[in-house]
């Protein structure tokens, strides 16, 4: 854990980040993306985790949705990065702060937001997964409890179901 401090005594912050080198700074929070602020660029860039998964684009765009609406990337910077999958974005250079510290404090109230939107998936997927493989009694029927019948459903026995075929 690293911790950097925004704006002197105004607010921390604790990411799982780490520096690189090359003075960038990677921040690896959230479980599908990965972020990169390039201090040198005035960039940030958003690369996928190891395993893409299907909602890891909207998860991008919704991270520099976020970060136009906060008003530390430029709107009409995002683009896709030179890197298969990544997007990126410039933060624009600030006369009142510290542009890449405001940057590292809005990412870090992003993350926190993601990991709320996250816990209420997840508690929905559990729940639709508990309500799936243990049903309430009253949606259930215990086998045997089903009235037999010649006939039910809506294919009828005797009857061919041929698609029709047309021709052209």
């Amino acid at each position: 854990m690293i911790k950097i401090e925004v704006g002197g005594p105004q607010a921390t912050v604790e990411l799982n980040a780490r520096k690189t080198l090359d003075g960038k700074l990677l921040i690896m929070d959230h479980e599908q993306i990965d972020i990169v602020l390039m201090p040198e660029d005035n960039k940030v860039v958003v690369f996928p985790k190891d395993i893409t998964m299907e909602d890891t684009y909207s998860t991008q765009s919704r991270f520099f949705e976020y970060m136009s609406d906060k008003g530390i990337v430029q709107r009409s910077s995002v683009q896709g990065g030179n890197i298969f999958n990544s997007l990126e974005g410039l933060i624009p250079e600030s006369k009142q702060s510290n542009s890449l510290q405001a940057a590292v404090y809005v990412i870090s109230e992003f993350l926190k937001e993601e990991s709320e939107l996250r816990a209420v998936v997840d508690k929905y997927e559990q729940e639709l997964e508990d309500y799936y493989l243990k049903p309430p009694d009253q949606d259930s029927t215990e086998l045997g409890e089903v009235p037999q019948a010649a006939e039910k459903g809506a294919m009828r026995p005797g009857y061919y179901y041929i698609p029709l075929r047309y021709r052209y």
